[in-house]
């Protein structure tokens, strides 16, 4: 996602340290490199699911997910099983 449109930056903070501030739109070439990175087992992405629904429990995701409160919401839509 692209977030809100308007952003509040510690602009001094970050030119003291002498960071670099980058806007980006596309993730171009970084598919590639991010799925070999999980694949390998140097990233673990499980934590970025913070709430597990199952289907009857739709409204309540969306709602969640809608909240801000989550990073990822996941709806289990069958019998897989839950990690």
């Amino acid at each position: 996602g692209l977030g809100r449109p308007l952003a509040s930056l510690p602009i001094v903070n970050a030119a003291v340290r002498e960071i670099d501030i980058r806007g980006v739109f596309r993730y171009a070439n970084c598919y590639p490199a991010a799925l070999s990175l999980i694949a390998s087992g140097r990233i673990d992405v499980k934590p970025l699911i913070t709430h597990r629904y199952k289907i009857n429990e739709s409204v309540q995701a969306f709602e969640m997910a809608e909240s801000g409160q989550a990073i990822k919401v996941m709806i289990q839509c069958g019998n897989e099983v839950q990690h």
